[in-house]
């Protein structure tokens, strides 16, 4: 489902964008050991957007509310990317949830998973037509990882890189 991306504003995410990222990154975990992990800066969604892009060499959507999609790829699909990190060494739990999808349609989506020290762990894909039936059963359209995973495919995983 491509559509016209010629008034759409983007960005490539480079070394550059990502090395700008980790101060940031550094001061969120900063301020949850300040906080004994009471408080969180809530950055996540924006760092797994960002080191997603970076990786499979998507463009960035500058505008944050855009309907329906965080990224474009080269051949104009819209991606939406959701993600999450783990409260503690390791993957998040399956059981965990993905951030609300809108109603608004896309082509693809992305699950990025961090671990605890916001390092890119896996990138899992699923298309929009096998995503959405898990997505209306659900009362915040907000289907449990496992469900993502199991009309998903990983595409990525740090100790093996990219995987298709």
């Amino acid at each position: 489902m491509v559509q016209n991306m010629a008034n759409l504003k983007t960005i490539t995410v480079d070394g550059e964008l990502i090395n700008k990222l980790k101060p940031a990154i550094n001061a969120a975990l900063v301020y949850e050991a300040a906080t004994h992990g009471k408080r969180k800066l809530g950055i996540t969604g924006e760092v797994g957007e960002l080191l997603a892009c970076h990786q499979l060499g998507f463009k960035l959507v500058l505008d944050y509310l855009s309907k329906g999609f965080d990224a474009v790829t080269e051949d104009g699909l819209r991606v939406q990317i959701k993600t999450r990190r783990s409260d503690s060494v390791g993957l998040p739990r399956n059981a965990g949830r993905t951030g609300h999808f809108s109603k608004h349609e896309f082509d693809f989506a992305l699950l990025v998973l961090l671990d605890n020290k916001y390092q890119l762990c896996e990138i899992w894909r699923a298309d929009y037509n096998k995503l959405k039936p898990i997505i209306e059963k659900q009362k915040h359209q907000s289907p449990s990882l496992l469900s993502f995973k199991r009309v998903g495919e990983k595409i990525f995983d740090n100790n093996h890189q990219n995987i298709i």
